[in-house]
């Protein structure tokens, strides 16, 4: 059984995949372009409502440009304070 931290999304992957990878805030990514979430900067109340929307770690968006990115087929608007908690890496 996993304990409440190890339970945690944004605690388990704090860290991008591999170490020569290096994450940026999602709100300074490159449009037009495919990323990978490394982590969620949050508490349990954001990383809840991310998880929700579907942007979990491991998930791959495309940026269509600032602030809004495609998921799944879907198409989410997200403000810059949110977009500066969730960092991200090339994918």
């Amino acid at each position: 059984m996993l304990s409440l931290a190890e339970n945690n999304l944004c605690t388990r992957y704090d860290r991008p995949s591999s170490p020569g990878c290096v994450s940026m805030p999602l709100c300074k990514a490159e449009s037009g372009k495919n990323f990978k979430v490394a982590c969620i900067n949050g508490g349990r109340g954001l990383c809840a409502r991310m998880a929700a929307l579907g942007i979990y770690p491991g998930v791959e968006m495309h940026l269509l440009c600032r602030g809004c990115v495609r998921i799944n087929g879907g198409l989410l608007s997200l403000g810059k304070d949110i977009s500066d908690k969730i960092l991200v890496i090339p994918s």
